[in-house]
């Protein structure tokens, strides 16, 4: 960001009492964090309030403050109504300055892998700009634009919501060129209530896309085709299936260590061989339809894709003696988790598999019945032991039918340590999943650590 005083307080319809041609560079909401000469937005949250830290702001260099309360301090105050709203209009001032194409994504699993999949992308066609890790709500959306310089070629960002009304927020704030809608699944059901409501206030993303701009959605699923086509100007297609689509994933074979896919461009079969791990086909497939429609070609895609790495707790693998342990501890939904699981017993190929899960939760109503589903997509596994940790413990356990595997509830990774002492130097997979809420890392940290 590169704005003066004046021009911040227009953009958030903020009073002022002179003009300031104080430029600023940078904005925090974290009073520990400030640095000289930046912005500091008092935000009200569940448990702090940004008011409260002013001061120390102050002191640490803030040349101005961001406040929904008159404060007496030794800097210019900028008194707006609410303080998360303005963070979002300055967000959307800046955006209006940059000469960025600008993309967002979103979906119910897997968006933070395709943001970086499709940045590292882009990044061999121009200067390319992200969200870091997942700052992808109210607060870290426009945090993450007001960290881009303006001079990218593209932005790449995502935008995740959890009830009715978020993604027309945020997509008032990033105003895309571009959308790509990677999927839908039951996910934060407690707020959106519905696979046909995440179907709708995913497809809310388009009604922001600028004029002569287009999504890239998947056709694999029904309701979200469904809800684009009612927006859309223009919508480019793309399948992990082998569906019709304008993009699509055919087949995939492993070959030598790593996997090829071959996509169907028009009329054409193209080939692209990569090494990278849970359900990239839809992801490929949505990075490939993205990256061609912005004008690269599908070789310059294939090059980029061959270095890319997973970002981490997502779908990550260690080798750890005879074992592979998968850490993808990062969240965990119905959609993430069966393909997590399908994916990890694919990569065993016959080996020995072990599910160290935790709580899918968000669920609402529909809690009991996914973790009951979950139940009998661990039986059909064959997996040889499946731990779980979490209130839904019981509910998958009803689900898992004649299961023949050895399934425990557990609190702690040494009980997990303890059941798995006899199966040590046996060759195998070990996958760990659940939600934030439960910190499976925990679990996968210190059974890296005690395996060997």
């Amino acid at each position: 960001m590169n704005m003066t005083l004046t021009q911040i307080a227009s953009a958030m319809a903020s009073s002022i009492e002179q003009d300031h041609d104080l430029t600023v560079g940078r904005v925090c909401i974290d009073s520990r964090a400030v640095r000289k000469g930046d912005l500091f937005f008092c935000i009200v949250g569940q448990k702090l309030d940004g008011h409260e830290f002013a001061r120390q702001a102050v002191e640490n260099g803030a040349c101005a403050v961001v406040a929904s309360a008159p404060l007496d301090l030794d800097v210019p105050v900028l008194l707006v109504r609410d303080t998360t709203s303005a963070l979002g209009r300055l967000a959307r001032a800046w955006r209006e300055k940059t000469r960025a194409r600008v993309i967002g994504v979103s979906g119910s699993a897997g968006k933070t892998t395709v943001k970086e999949m499709l940045a590292q992308v882009l990044s061999a066609a121009g200067r390319t700009a992200k969200n870091f890790r997942n700052l992808n709500n109210q607060i870290g959306l426009p945090l993450s634009i007001l960290e881009m310089d303006g001079d990218e070629d593209f932005w790449v960002l995502e935008l995740g919501i959890s009830r009715p009304g978020d993604m027309d927020e945020l997509g008032y704030i990033l105003a895309p060129d571009a959308a790509l809608l990677v999927n839908i699944g039951a996910c934060h059901l407690e707020g959106l209530g519905s696979l046909a409501g995440v179907a709708e206030q995913k497809a809310v993303l388009l009604d922001h896309v600028r004029k002569g701009g287009f999504a890239c959605v998947n056709a694999d699923y029904p309701e979200l085709m469904q809800e684009s086509t009612k927006r859309s100007p223009k919508l480019v297609t793309f399948s992990g299936t082998g569906a019709r689509a304008d993009y699509s994933c055919l087949r995939q074979e492993n070959v030598a260590g790593a996997i090829s896919y071959t996509f169907r461009v028009g009329h054409e079969e193209l080939r692209c061989t990569v090494s990278a791990g849970i359900h990239v086909a839809e992801n490929l497939a949505a990075v490939v339809a993205m990256a061609m429609e912005l004008g690269m070609t599908f070789a310059t895609i294939e090059s980029a894709l061959s270095a890319y790495s997973p970002v981490a707790q997502r779908f990550v693998q260690t080798r750890v003696g005879t074992w592979l342990f998968i850490d993808d501890t990062y969240n965990a939904n119905p959609v993430s988790m069966a393909r997590s699981i399908g994916e990890a017993k694919r990569l065993g190929e016959g080996k020995r598999l072990v599910l160290v899960l935790g709580d899918m939760l968000e669920l609402g109503r529909d809690s009991v019945r996914a973790h009951r589903e979950l139940g009998g997509l661990i039986a059909d596994t064959g997996a040889s032991h499946c731990f779980f940790q979490g209130r839904y413990a019981e509910d998958v356990k009803d689900g898992l039918g004649d299961y023949n595997g050895i399934f425990m509830k557990v609190s702690g990774a040494e009980e997990v340590l303890q059941a798995l002492n006899a199966v040590r130097r046996d060759q195998g997979v070990m996958l760990f999943k659940g939600s934030r809420g439960c910190k499976m890392e925990q679990y996968y940290s210190a059974l890296e650590r005690s395996w060997a």
